[in-house]
């Protein structure tokens, strides 16, 4: 399991991120940081289905979950 604080910007913690994750209150789990979900705002990811729950700490399409 891989968790990311609701304060941290990157993909797992987006709104437009359609990857799967369990929301534990001021957390975000997923299996591992390299799990992957497509982006509801189209941004791609280095890979397909997209980007990785790590990802877009750089983002501009970036809405906190």
């Amino acid at each position: 399991m891989w968790t990311a604080g609701k304060s941290e910007k990157c993909c797992v913690t987006c709104a437009n991120w359609r990857g799967v994750r369990q929301d534990k209150g001021n957390a975000l789990v997923t299996d591992s940081p390299s799990t992957r979900g497509k982006c509801g705002a189209g941004k791609p990811g280095s890979a397909l289905p997209g980007p990785t729950a790590m990802e877009g700490r750089s983002c501009d399409k970036y809405i906190k979950y």
